[in-house]
């Protein structure tokens, strides 16, 4: 599906309309290179964290092939609010840190550290896209990625489960009000990162998680300081 050009339509619609307008683009949660590849062909340089050795073994092979000559960083962690090993269940564009996820059983360990202590210089006083992708462990990475919140610039792409995938037993993300109440706190604004695009307001995100009831249609959402980005986001009809 990445190579017919079919994998993830909006989000790879989102993020290719918005990536002339930074300066970085960052992508946590990198598996085999995706929107690596597409920030590249931008000649947009790439911050990216993967830390499954299969997903940056292809990667690596990926880059190489299309000899990109843009700036290219690539941190082999997963990134948490803490540092050490973790065990990571699942592979492939399924892996996650989080116990029981998808029904995943099987596990490997893998490093962990915080964004800030790994790339803070990277991205200081600069303009960053973000893709966050990590299967239910957005939450702890935030909470590490100070320097990237607190940007007057930046726009986030956040996967941020509801209802999918979740550990048996649970219904809906027990995250999830704490995740958008992290991003608002910052002074983001919440939209649906499909084509309607909607501002998603604190008390939805309260109300699904006492009724159950997901109301958003999507487990994908665009953070901004700055409306005029959502503006940029296109989509082919």
């Amino acid at each position: 599906s990445m190579q017919r050009g079919e994998f993830e339509p909006q989000e790879t619609q989102i993020i290719e309309s918005l990536l002339d307008s930074f300066e970085l683009f960052v992508n946590i949660g990198a598996n085999t290179g995706y929107y690596v590849c597409k920030a590249l062909s931008h000649n947009v340089p790439v911050v990216a964290f993967e830390p499954s050795q299969l997903n940056v073994n292809i990667l690596l092979k990926n880059i190489e092939a299309n000899d990109f000559q843009a700036d290219f960083q690539l941190f082999p962690v997963a990134l948490s609010n803490q540092h050490g090993v973790l065990p990571m269940y699942g592979a492939s564009t399924g892996a996650s840190l989080i116990s029981g996820w998808a029904g995943q059983k099987n596990k490997y360990l893998v490093p962990i550290s915080k964004f800030d202590s790994t790339a803070k210089s990277l991205v200081e006083n600069k303009s960053c896209l973000v893709l966050i992708d990590i299967e239910g462990a957005e939450l702890g990475c935030l909470k590490g990625s100070k320097t990237l919140l607190n940007s007057a610039n930046s726009l986030f792409l956040i996967e941020v489960s509801v209802g999918e995938h979740q550990p048996q037993g649970i219904d809906i993300n027990p995250n999830l009000v704490e995740t958008f109440s992290l991003m608002f706190s910052h002074g983001y604004e919440g939209y649906t990162a499909d084509e309607n695009l909607r501002r998603i307001e604190i008390n939805e995100i309260s109300e699904i998680a006492v009724s159950g009831i997901d109301t958003l249609g999507t487990h994908n959402f665009v953070f901004t300081k700055d409306k005029n980005h959502i503006s940029k986001i296109k989509f082919a009809r």
